[in-house]
């Protein structure tokens, strides 16, 4: 798993393979557990967004409330970040595994939780177990699979968040219905222990070097301290030490990634933030749609319920049309390339820029027939660019970078899911939702005006953001055509 197969030196601009080369023979076991990691990462958010209103209802700590988000993406940061230096210390099934027994250990601790800061400590270990799980089958996408497999299988990771759509929701549902939101833990548990098992059956056991020392383990804690300085703003009421908060966190991010970008072994490749360049741009539209992404997840379920009156089943499939949506646009353009992936890559921006509009304009108001339809628009849009945007990051990594960049592409995602969680909670706060178990309706309308309108702020930044990347790739395509 950790070495590169002779097939990754096939022509990158083969086009004619079948479905069935990722599904057979060498590429199988890595699409089965690339799968497998994928979807229990994806349950597990799923669930829990579905489950959280029921959780405040009975412990409170609505002030805490998107914490759970934010601080179980810090802790996915992290275990993102460590996944390779785990499997080189260690092996690949020992860390592979061993981030399926952290896992387990977050969701048995949740489960038991009388207190919202008390979850919010064990959804940190779940993300610590998710986010090394999640990593590894990424790094997989860069490593094992050639240029032409890598559309397919990513649209394969799109159908596992699809699927994790129709399970997760429903499944969490059922549990809050019967108003048994730690029944919806423990069967995550035991989904986990599963997973863990066939890992450990499945991955061939690899000598690590046992060195623990080489986890990028300062870089890391800076890196969680700067998303906890942006989640503390949600918990004070001075606008001033709310500033002071939100420039300290901004200074820190921006010190841990050029201190990344610095070390003998980065936790990403070394452009991936260099706004200039093509990985750099790729990456900067990634991070800024995954944290539109958050702001739409954190509260749906909530004001669904509260505003339009939907049960919580009926609110969390609403919210997961946007899913349904992304699976369908990345099959589209699984197979797209050149010109036709440029459009795919516009269109989609512009899709979710439409629907983040739509979203800001009814979230308050309904009917809850013109949010589903923001809702698709924002989930095939985001299915239209996602995935070639992907490809285009991993595509301009240096070889000896490319297992960093397919990897890299969760880690991308974890820290705008935690600062998009940590900025919402914020907004939300600011425009008056507080501490309590279930807001009055008017306090929620107005708390949620506010985050979804500045939600649309960053669907035009990440439009401004793709658009010298296309012009950029034309230009190299029209470079490419006159040469031959």
């Amino acid at each position: 798993m950790s070495q590169n197969t002779e097939s990754n030196k096939s022509d990158p601009n083969r086009s004619g393979s079948g479905w069935s080369e990722i599904l057979s023979g060498q590429y199988a076991v890595y699409t089965l557990l690339l799968t497998m990691g994928t979807i229990l990462f994806a349950v597990n958010s799923f669930v829990v967004s579905t489950i959280m209103p029921s959780i405040a209802a009975e412990i409170g700590g609505m002030q805490y409330y998107s914490w759970s988000f934010s601080l179980f993406a810090v802790g996915s940061v992290i275990g993102g970040a460590s996944a390779g230096p785990m499997r080189d210390a260690l092996g690949d099934r020992t860390s592979y595994a061993g981030a399926g027994l952290m896992m387990v250990i977050g969701l048995v601790g949740a489960a038991l939780a009388d207190d919202m800061l008390v979850l919010v400590f064990w959804r940190f270990f779940q993300g610590l177990g998710g986010g090394a799980i999640v990593a590894q089958s990424y790094g997989m996408v860069g490593s094992m699979y050639p240029a032409h497999l890598r559309g397919r299988i990513l649209s394969v990771i799109s159908t596992v968040w699809g699927v994790a759509t129709l399970i997760g929701p429903g499944f969490g549902a059922i549990f809050a219905e019967l108003g048994n939101w730690r029944g919806a833990f423990w069967g995550l548990g035991v989904l986990s222990i599963l997973i863990t098992l066939a890992a450990w059956k499945i991955i061939q056991s690899t000598e690590g070097h046992g060195k623990l020392s080489a986890i990028p383990y300062r870089r890391l804690i800076l890196l969680g301290s700067s998303v906890l300085l942006l989640s503390l703003t949600s918990q004070v009421d001075d606008n001033l030490m709310r500033g002071l908060l939100i420039a300290a966190s901004v200074i820190l991010a921006v010190f841990v990634f050029r201190l990344d970008a610095r070390a003998e072994k980065p936790m990403l490749p070394r452009k991936a933030m260099d706004i200039f360049s093509t990985m750099g741009m790729a990456y900067w539209a990634m991070l800024l749609s995954t944290v539109i992404l958050i702001f739409l997840n954190v509260y749906s379920t909530l004001y669904l319920q509260v505003l339009h009156g939907a049960s919580p089943l009926v609110a969390a499939y609403l919210a997961a049309i946007m899913s349904f949506a992304w699976t369908t646009g990345a099959f589209i353009v699984a197979t797209w390339t050149g010109q036709r992936e440029l459009i795919s890559i516009l269109s989609g921006m512009i899709l979710m820029l439409i629907g983040t509009i739509g979203l800001a304009l009814f979230v308050t108001s309904g009917p809850v027939l013109y949010l589903s339809f923001a809702f698709f628009a924002i989930g095939f849009g985001t299915g239209l660019f996602n995935n070639p945007l992907i490809q285009r990051a991993i595509a301009a990594a240096d070889d000896d970078e490319r297992h960093i960049a397919g990897a890299a592409v969760q880690t991308i995602r974890t820290v705008a899911f935690a600062f998009g969680g940590a900025l919402a909670g914020l907004i939300a706060t600011m425009g008056g939702l507080g501490p309590v178990a279930r807001p009055e309706p008017e306090t929620l309308a107005h708390a949620m005006n506010w985050v979804y309108g500045v939600n649309v702020i960053f669907a035009v930044a990440a439009l401004m953001v793709t658009i010298p990347l296309i012009l950029q790739a034309r230009r190299q395509i029209a470079e490419k055509l006159a040469a031959e």
